[in-house]
């Protein structure tokens, strides 16, 4: 069983221009024994998002080992909140664009964050700003990662 050290971490993510630091991210928290699930949200846009298989691909070549993955199910925040709920994560790292952060808040995912308790990890999009109402609407058990590489938010 992992230990605080070694935190198992639900990785949220679509593929961004922010993906590179995604990756990085990872392959520097699986230095300190963290294992890793990913989960893909539905993309609704116009261009396609990375399919399963070469996530996975990404994301274990990143993490030096093989990735679990979960599937998003009917309501990707339902299932992420249920399995945070079931003991299953310790952590949750979430690379997305702008857009599903803030249908995020209009879900209320901030306050279900907050009652779970958990520590979140934004990375945040290389090319556009998270809109100031929803770094605002998060509890302050979530960190963003800022672009370039210049800590966090």
């Amino acid at each position: 069983m992992p230990t605080a050290e070694e935190p198992r971490i639900l990785v949220i993510a679509n593929r961004t221009a922010s993906t590179p630091r995604l990756l990085h991210e990872i392959g520097e928290r699986a230095g300190t024994g963290a294992t890793f699930t990913l989960l893909i949200p539905p993309d609704h846009g116009e261009h396609s998002d990375w399919s399963p298989e070469v996530a996975l691909e990404l994301v274990g070549r990143a993490a030096g080992a093989d990735v679990a993955s979960m599937a998003s199910g009917e309501d990707p925040l339902d299932t992420v909140h249920r399995a945070v709920s079931d003991g299953e994560f310790d952590e949750l790292i979430v690379c997305t664009a702008p857009a599903h952060l803030a249908r995020w808040v209009h879900h209320d995912l901030p306050h279900r964050l907050q009652h779970l308790g958990l520590p979140v990890m934004v990375i945040a999009p290389d090319d556009a700003p998270i809109p100031g109402h929803v770094s605002q609407a998060m509890p302050e058990t979530v960190t963003f990662a800022l672009p370039g590489g210049g800590g966090e938010f």
